[in-house]
C-alpha cells in the first residue's frame, strides 16, 4: 500500500477532484482519510533524533541539516 498527501491547488477545482477520488473510493481502489490532527513542531529531543537518523552530521552543520530537513 502507498500513501500520498494531496493538495488541491485551486479551490474552484476541489469539487471536481473530490468527485473523481470518491468514484475511486466507491470502486474500492483507494481509501480517503482526512487529517486527524494538526502537525506540531518536534521538540528538542525529537529534533536531535531526526538529525542523528539522517546521518548528515558528518557533511553539514546543524543549521544546514535543519534547513535541509525543514526543521
Amino acid at each position: 500500500m502507498k500513501s500520498f498527501q494531496l493538495t488541491i491547488l485551486s479551490e474552484k477545482d476541489a469539487d471536481k477532484v473530490m468527485s473523481v477520488l470518491n468514484g475511486l473510493a466507491i470502486a474500492g481502489l483507494i481509501e480517503i482519510t482526512g487529517d486527524t490532527a494538526e502537525a506540531v513542531a518536534p521538540n528538542v529531543e525529537q529534533t536531535g533524533e531526526i538529525i542523528d537518523e539522517s546521518e548528515l552530521a558528518p557533511y553539514y552543520s546543524e543549521q544546514e541539516i535543519k534547513e535541509i530537513l525543514h526543521l
